[in-house]
């Protein structure tokens, strides 16, 4: 993805009301879901069958990204889904900008926790809130199909600096067309990689990336969910 691209879906969040147990709901017409798309970039071809939102990527890219949610961490922290790749990009390296093609991904964004900030963070915090308004997440984390690294890697982003990490469930060479369970622990992924205590999640994010490597893909998520333990 570009850099753009990037900055633009990391800001495009919004928080609100809190949740204890949090379904993201995929159903006909995607009430509560908005796509993402880029200038001068084909989208993404999005689609829901069978409570599956269903991504077709053809040298593309787009986001859907869910809202309302607020999630706290300490009754819910850790989210659950199921996915299945039948296709999709070449293996890239996901930490180089411009080769970060992936099949799928779902990512998280943590609220702002100006009191544990760094330094950068702050003072790039007056652009985000500018551009995507005083509640914008603070930190992403990003949870990958697709690319080299071994499954669990953590990778810096290369886009969002010390604010982004790329989580690798999957890599590229994972095998396709069947369904794959999966869970994280955010809050424990956000003390191990900012050392401080998470704050809520307030976003939900589905893309799928092609456009790099000008490649085809098709994928589908379903069944998302943050449970407790």
């Amino acid at each position: 993805m570009k850099n753009m691209i990037a900055a633009t879906a990391f800001t495009a969040f919004c928080a609100i009301m809190p949740a204890n147990a949090e379904t993201i709901a995929i159903s006909p017409g995607l009430p509560g879901w908005e796509e993402l798309k880029f200038d001068d970039l084909t989208p993404n071809t999005w689609r829901v069958e069978n409570g599956e939102l269903i991504v077709e990527s053809n040298n593309s890219v787009s986001i859907m990204y869910f809202r309302p949610l607020s999630v706290d961490l300490s009754l819910t922290p850790v989210l659950t889904w199921e996915w299945k790749v039948d296709s999709g990009p070449p293996a890239t390296d996901l930490s180089v900008k411009g080769g970060d093609d992936r099949a799928i991904a779902i990512a998280v964004g943590y609220a702002y926790d100006s009191a544990n900030a760094s330094m950068g963070e702050r003072m790039k915090r007056v652009v985000v809130e500018a551009a995507a308004g005083a509640d914008a997440p603070g930190r992403l984390l990003d949870m990958a199909w697709g690319g080299t690294a071994a499954p669990g890697t953590v990778l810096k982003s290369p886009y969002t600096g010390s604010a982004g990490r790329i989580l690798t469930k999957q890599n590229a060479s994972a095998a396709t067309g069947q369904w794959v369970t999966e869970s994280v622990d955010l809050a424990s992924y956000y003390q191990q990689e900012w050392s401080n205590t998470a704050p809520n999640v307030i976003s939900v994010s589905v893309s799928a990336d092609t456009d790099d490597t000008r490649a085809v893909g098709n994928a589908r998520i379903r069944n998302i969910r943050f449970v407790a333990r």
